[in-house]
């Protein structure tokens, strides 16, 4: 493992299947830039906090430093004291992924707990979690499962506290997500009209600790991305920001103080590994730039002869026709997205004042090779920042919101600047896209396959 140092920022990444757990790239840190995630046994390093590296070196291992030139996004501090000894704990519950984190009164993350989301035994992504769950009996599980992940969170975070302090915490997940963890049946979020029967922010305990769910925009925009909006600081700014999480699926919201429009759409597994075994999804972006400067893949995503049948081999790593395509129809559906929104919106491209990227593959994700590729318009690269896991930052911002109040919430049910219920701002206006009812999306992402 080592950094190398970027023209901006520090970053590293882990390649987690040739990692053998052992803990000694922990051990060397002095940052706690990597902690342990585990499943079933299985230990893995985890770079937690990748931004904190500062490429010295100390951490052996089969690690790879990647070159980032993407400016990091600036998020206001948070205010964390408060007279009940509180200290704050953030949860992002994803599909694949759980990750936590704790911080101190200061603001600063001194502890984070990341693993895989145990409920991936019963299918990878969403669709196959609400068919799942039709089965009360595999629903309740997969709500144990998570849960009880959460409650060994809370034990060990409760090891780091003084005996006067307790815990408050706050979660971001996705509709569904949201929805196994509460015991909801997620049924209707599955087929058209897609509705949501439980809206607004809610109340819960895990393991005794006040747990507050921030609610999300629609069954597929969900609390995730209501805390990545608030993380983006876009609804303090009178300019348009974009928001773009990409993972298994692309979630976008382009907003500013007055109007919020967002949509979500299928990007596949292809921007987690999927597209080709062993190559993070931000890897194989740079890699179809490289084929595509060096000749050896045209604009239509064919491979040249002799590489066509047999594929490109670029060290360990075999590109072929099969995983060029999928890739190609992951960004084609997210560029889609993103012209049709910003069509909604009314406004340009040029108009755009920030690009935020969410999620760990927004944080390798290199703009140039992205536009280079026709994942992101041209006009947005020299405006688009990292963002990290803005649903662990928002998160935090709106613990600070509860802590900074002491818990205690208005007559309307709201916090006191109902800043994690976005519905609640009458001056906002919100808008929500189904792109499957967007006349011009079948159109649109078939011109934006191709990656000329």
């Amino acid at each position: 493992m080592f950094g190398i140092r970027s023209r901006k920022i520090i970053s590293l990444l882990i390649i987690d299947a040739k990692c053998t757990g052992c803990g000694t790239c922990i051990d060397k840190c002095r940052r706690n830039v990597i902690s342990l995630a585990e499943e079933g046994g299985y230990k893995w390093a985890w770079a937690v906090r990748p931004d904190e590296c500062t490429g010295c070196g100390r951490c052996p291992g089969v690690i790879r430093g990647m070159q980032v030139v993407t400016e990091k996004l600036e998020l206001p501090p948070l205010t964390l004291q408060n007279p009940d000894g509180k200290r704050l704990m953030t949860v992002d519950i994803g599909t694949t992924t759980i990750a936590m984190q704790l911080y101190d009164m200061t603001g600063k993350v001194v502890d984070s707990f990341p693993s895989v989301n145990p409920q991936v035994s019963y299918g990878a992504d969403v669709l196959s979690r609400i068919e799942a769950a039709k089965d009360p009996g595999k629903a309740a599980d997969m709500q144990k499962k998570v849960r009880d992940l959460m409650e060994k969170g809370v034990q060990r975070f409760s090891k780091k506290l003084q005996p006067q302090e307790t815990l408050q915490m706050v979660v971001a997940a996705n509709t569904t997500m949201t929805y196994l963890f509460m015991g909801w049946n997620p049924e209707e979020l599955g087929k058209a009209p897609f509705t949501v029967s439980h809206s607004g922010a809610v109340e819960t305990e895990i393991a005794g600790v006040a747990c507050h769910i921030i609610p999300g925009l629609s069954a597929f925009v969900g609390g995730d991305i209501t805390a990545g909006i608030l993380a983006s600081g876009m609804l303090e700014q009178e300019a348009s920001t974009l928001l773009i999480d990409l993972g298994t699926n692309g979630e976008m919201a382009l907003g500013n103080r007055h109007r919020l429009h967002a949509c979500a759409t299928a990007a596949g597994p292809a921007f987690e590994g999927g597209a080709n075994r062993g190559i993070w999804g931000a890897d194989m972006v740079r890699l179809l730039q490289k084929l595509l400067e060096e000749g050896l893949m045209d604009g239509q995503g064919l491979l040249k002869e002799p590489y066509f049948t047999k594929g490109v081999r670029i060290g360990d790593v075999l590109v072929t026709k099969e995983s060029v395509r999928a890739v190609q129809l992951a960004k084609g559906a997210i560029a889609a997205g993103i012209e049709i929104l910003a069509d909604s919106y009314g406004i340009s491209f040029s108009d755009i004042s920030k690009v935020v990227l969410a999620g760990g593959f927004g944080y390798y994700l290199d703009p140039k090779a992205a536009v280079a590729i026709g994942l992101l318009p041209e006009e947005l690269a020299d405006c688009t920042v990292t963002g990290g896991n803005t649903a662990l930052s928002g998160a935090a911002m709106v613990g600070s919101r509860i802590l900074t109040a002491g818990g205690k919430q208005t007559a309307e049910g709201t916090l006191p600047d109902g800043g994690d219920d976005l519905r609640k701002r009458q001056e906002l206006q919100i808008r929500i896209l189904n792109l499957a009812e967007e006349e011009k999306f079948p159109e649109t992402f078939l011109t934006k396959i191709n990656f000329n």
